[in-house]
């Protein structure tokens, strides 16, 4: 496998390499707005072949909203998806987040012909969505949780000590029930 580069775009711009890769997705995966030499929103990092000077093999994108999510998009090149490069390129975009403090990581799926493909792609990646809403994904720390404590060790139920004289599971042959020690 080739040698993966992480290389952050510091003013990203629609150019020929984003077209070639972004736009060699089925129809319909992304809405492309943009022109040849204009900025673009959000933080964008390239993933490519050899080194920082290596050609481009995908794209990712990260958009921080007010909410405090982070939406991730991101796009292989066609002529190398199934080679690990979008799930390198996918951990490197939730280390990202994680390291902004994003909790959530989302990506809504575009309907085109390869929606539930995508869809699971992500789901076995850890997203939890429909395919035709947001998929999400926690990145962030959890915060820490107090040990629960442990329960005390059952003790063996003895017959002859209750009222009705029945035991467990019982109560619908008649005699006592005690309501306070149903747990639903």
């Amino acid at each position: 496998m080739t040698e993966l580069c992480w290389v952050r775009e510091d003013d990203p711009v629609w150019d020929a390499d984003k077209r070639r890769v972004i736009g060699g997705a089925p129809d319909g995966a992304f809405v492309i707005p943009f022109g040849d030499g204009q900025a673009l929103p959000g933080e964008w990092w390239s993933v490519r072949a050899g080194g920082p000077s290596g050609s481009v093999l995908a794209y990712g994108r990260l958009d921080i909203g007010w909410g405090g999510d982070a939406q991730v998009v991101l796009a292989v090149d066609p002529s190398r998806q199934a080679e690990g490069i979008g799930s390198f390129l996918l951990a490197r975009l939730e280390d990202e987040a994680a390291a902004r403090g994003i909790n959530y990581v989302y990506n809504s799926i575009r309907a085109h012909e390869q929606r539930d493909l995508v869809h699971d792609w992500l789901v076995v990646r850890g997203f939890r969505g429909a395919v035709d809403g947001d998929l999400r994904k926690r990145v962030g720390s959890t915060p820490a949780q107090p040990a629960r404590p442990r329960a005390a060790a059952p003790t063996p139920y003895d017959v002859s000590a209750d009222p009705g004289g029945q035991a467990p599971g019982q109560e619908e042959q008649g005699g006592y029930v005690d309501v306070d020690e149903h747990r639903y």
